[in-house]
């Protein structure tokens, strides 16, 4: 999954879809950004592909936020590997954290 995918797949979720800082907030609304490399192929002494983590952040303020068994049945329905890493409660935001790490190709 390209990076160009992966904003496209998540404003299919939520058009609250921000790249790197969200510049507005919503009851419920997600960020992603490129973390590190975790992998390449190389081939002829170059680097032919590139495996980026992809950190996916969603940030709600419901109790039983709906986004969640959307978000994950997408990545499922849609064959992305995904972990959930983390789950927050902010409490100088008032926002649940949770954290996805998924992989893009480039």
């Amino acid at each position: 999954m390209s990076l160009q995918e992966i904003k496209e797949f998540l404003l299919g979720i939520t058009l609250n879809t921000y790249h790197q800082e969200a510049w507005q907030q919503h009851d419920t609304y997600i960020v992603w950004a490129e973390d590190m490399e975790s992998g390449a192929v190389h081939g002829d002494n170059r680097k032919v592909k590139q495996i980026l983590d992809v950190t996916i952040d969603v940030f709600t303020k419901d109790e039983y936020p709906e986004i969640i068994p959307r978000l994950q049945n997408a990545f499922n329905d849609n064959g992305i590997p995904f972990e959930l890493l983390s789950i927050q409660y902010e409490t100088s935001t008032k926002y649940t954290h949770y954290e996805y790490l998924i992989q893009a190709v480039v």
